[in-house]
């Protein structure tokens, strides 16, 4: 397993541990009065270094590689049974960043590092429109819900996605 999911998945079982330890150590019962030691809060969240890599679950559970930052926010998102599911393939560098695209939507790496979530009919306008190479460019924010469905802001425009129509405006 790669670094980074280590770090993950050990800042996961410490922030569980701690829980755990905090619980057991609110009062006497089974404790001969001994409470447990008090434990650190850890943040679950990394920083990843600017070109380094991670693999993921990919088709038939062969491993996919792609950039730190994807990988630290797939994990985020829940992993193979989050949001995303997993990866339909490697990453496909574009102008200074990269779409990674997985079973149920994709994550778009800024330049400057970002790794936004874009999925559904949003996603398939952002490809017809050409994507991250695209007039709309990057993503500057993860989709979010508006009155009668979503909206998706990039770097030279807007999608929206109401009533069941998707709609691409550009700057």
């Amino acid at each position: 397993m790669d670094r980074i999911m280590r770090v993950v998945a050990v800042l996961s079982l410490t922030a569980v541990a701690g829980a755990g330890l905090s619980a057991c150590a609110g009062g006497d019962e089974g404790s001969g009065g001994t409470a447990a030691p008090e434990t650190a809060v850890m943040s679950t969240t990394t920083t990843t270094p600017p070109g380094s890599s991670a693999t993921v679950p990919g088709p038939a559970g062969d491993e996919v590689r792609v950039p730190g930052a994807v990988a630290e926010r797939w994990a985020e998102l829940g992993g193979v049974e989050g949001e995303l599911g997993a990866a339909t393939g490697p990453a496909e560098d574009v102008d200074g960043g990269s779409i990674s695209g997985f079973d149920r939507g994709a994550l778009v790496l800024t330049p400057s590092g970002r790794a936004f979530l874009v999925q559904g009919e949003i996603l398939t306008a952002y490809l017809e429109a050409g994507g991250p190479g695209g007039e709309l460019g990057f993503p500057t924010a993860d989709e979010a819900t508006t009155d009668g469905g979503w909206i998706s802001t990039f770097d030279g425009g807007v999608i929206t996605y109401l009533d069941g129509v998707a709609e691409v405006e550009l700057n």
